[in-house]
Formats: C-alpha cells, structure tokens, sequence
C-alpha cells in the first residue's frame, strides 16, 4: 500500500546493516523507491553519526547502487542532518546539499554537560534530567519550549524537504517521567511549532521508527499531533527510520489506516522524479 520510504539508516553510521541490504530489502518488500538517509557528519565527534572522512565513501557508494538497481527501484541518496541551535545547518554547506537527491532535518542535541558531553533529547531519561537540571536550570517547559521552538527555526530558517521525528523527546518518556503531553502547556508549544511550520514547504514525517525499536506506543508524532497537522493542512511522508533490513516497512499498513481514519485527503512520497502526492482512499 505504502511503496516509498526515504528515511532509513546503515552501517555508515548507527545502523546495523548495509546499504545494499536495505535497498534488497525494499525491493524485497516491493517497494518503488527507498531513500538512504544516514545520520551526516557533525562539527565534533559521536558514536552514532557518519565520520566526515567516510563522506565521500557513503555518496559514492549510494550513487553506484542507484545505477545498479535503477531497474528494479528507485534509490534517492540523502542525509539526515542535525540542526544545531549554535551552528544552523550552515556547517554542512552548499556543497554537500547540492550532491544530494533530499535530506531530512532533526534536532537531536540540546545542550552541552559541565563535562563537555553534548546531550540528546532521545538518550535515558536519565541524560534528559540532567540536562534539564545543567542546561535549562530544572525547568522542563523551557527544555521544551528550547526543543520545538529549534524545530520551528529549522524550518523557516532552512526549509528541509522533511522534518524528522517532530515529537523525538517523547522516546524516554515512559509514565510521563519527563513531561506529560496532556498538559495545556505543551499543547500550547505544540501548536507554536506547528503553526510556524505551516509557513514553510517542509513536510512532516509519520515516523514508525520508535514503535518498532519498543520504544513509544504510538508513531512519532502522536496521534493527537497528527490530528492537529491535518487540520493545518501540512503535508505528511510516511517513513519508518529503519536502522535495520527488518525494520523498512514496518507497520506502513497500520499507519495507512491511521491516516485514513484521521481524515489526511493525501500524503507526499519521493521518487526519482520529486515529490509526488497519492491520494488516501
């Protein structure tokens, strides 16, 4: 039903298989058109983002599999780059951009520890606290305000073709250990984020990626988002941010449903050709 996915990870970086295994199995899966997504290089070092060095390797490597099996499906090379509130994406550079089909903007690092550690929104509840504690003085709606409004920025800033994850920070959020997302306040930051976004040509991903690793319960974002996205007519791609062969198509029929269910009259996919839109029936 849902034969296009433009966000998924290999071994360049924190995903476990490599790319021509995820490109068999999405043709395995029959799909029309995988995107090879890796986290790109950031200005310092992690253990889950691609190495600068291995760059030029990863283009190389998704533009031969692209020619490879141009017969049998459409393989996009793109990135998943980080918005950093202290860079921008100006770090990564026209260049890099233009040697891409797509890409997809994120924000994943909120501050920096006393050690020096730069933290993530998706790490232990654990790390949150204590970058919550560091960095925003203990106040959780400022941690959040901080996290959407980043992704607000992103967008007008740069406009990404996607915006990946809109709700990450809800990963290890178990029994609203970090913030419940019931609360007016959070609603209220929601709906800022949402409403900037609306100005700009970006899409939001339906993202099945923290349902499939046993994380969160429901897509990234939550349902009640997704109701509010539809009603502010933003337009939605359906990705399931595989880190893993098994993981390329996972629960896309279940996510069809949902979105028929909600009421989205249509949602973008990404070929060869641009972006495209099917119609939801």
């Amino acid at each position: 039903m849902i034969k296009y996915n433009c966000h998924t990870h290999s071994n360049f970086c924190d995903g476990i298989d490599t790319i021509e295994d995820m490109i068999k199995a999405a043709i395995n899966c029959d799909m029309k058109a995988i995107g090879i997504s890796s986290h790109g290089p950031l200005p310092f070092e992690t253990e889950w983002n691609m190495k600068k060095e291995r760059l030029e390797e990863y283009l190389n490597t998704v533009n031969e599999l692209k020619k490879e099996y141009s017969k049998d499906i459409d393989v996009l090379v793109g990135l998943e780059i980080d918005y950093l509130p202290e860079y921008g994406l100006d770090y990564v550079g026209d260049e890099l951009l233009n040697k891409l089909d797509y890409y997809i903007g994120s924000v994943h690092y909120l501050g920096e520890f006393e050690d020096g550690y730069k933290w993530c929104v998706d790490e232990t509840a654990e790390v949150i606290k204590r970058g919550i504690k560091e960095n925003f003085g203990g106040d959780v709606q400022k941690t959040l305000k901080h996290y959407y409004s980043s992704i607000a920025d992103l967008a007008v800033k740069y406009e990404p073709p996607v915006i990946g994850h809109l709700d990450l920070i809800k990963k290890n959020n178990k029994n609203n250990c970090l913030f419940n997302e019931n609360e007016d306040w959070y609603k209220a930051i929601i709906e800022d984020c949402l409403n900037t976004i609306k100005t700009t040509k970006s899409i939001i991903e339906i993202n099945t990626g923290g349902k499939a690793r046993g994380y969160t319960e429901e897509f990234y974002p939550s349902n009640w988002i997704l109701q509010k996205i539809k009603d502010k007519q933003i337009p939605i791609t359906i990705n399931s941010d595989a880190h893993f062969t098994k993981g390329i198509n996972y629960e896309f029929k279940e996510v069809y449903e949902l979105i028929k269910e909600i009421g989205f009259s249509s949602y973008s996919f990404l070929t060869s050709e641009g972006w495209k839109q099917k119609e939801v029936i």
